[in-house]
């Protein structure tokens, strides 16, 4: 409509750069400091190892936000409190060194949740 041109990159190869995901990537490979998180998470069994190993590895972060990276608007976000998971509060008062054991514990917590 307006007749002007339109300067920016091919979208199949800026794509992946104009997500969630893809700003994270950019922020990494930049030794940007981010908060802990991660991102290119696919399915419910890679998202609860990812989501076992931030706690373990973060104790003193109460929320994890999760966001999808093709909503918008505040839509595909979600959070889990780890202070009103008991177990997680127990174990986070315990302050143990991180073991596989820990990890394994965490991981069953995590996955039990609902």
């Amino acid at each position: 409509m307006l007749e002007l041109p339109l300067f920016s990159g091919d979208p199949q190869k800026t794509f992946f750069h104009s997500t969630k995901s893809g700003a994270k990537a950019i922020f990494n490979a930049c030794e940007m400091p981010v908060p802990a998180g991660s991102y290119n998470i696919y399915d419910e069994k890679e998202f609860i190892l990812t989501l076992t190993k931030l706690i373990a590895y973060n104790l003193e972060v109460n929320t994890w936000i999760f966001k999808i990276d093709d909503e918008f608007n505040g839509r595909g976000h979600a959070s889990f409190s780890v202070d009103q998971v008991k177990p997680l509060v127990d174990l986070r008062r315990k302050n143990p060194p991180i073991s596989e054991e820990i990890i394994l514990k965490i991981h069953e917590i995590v996955s039990t949740v609902k």
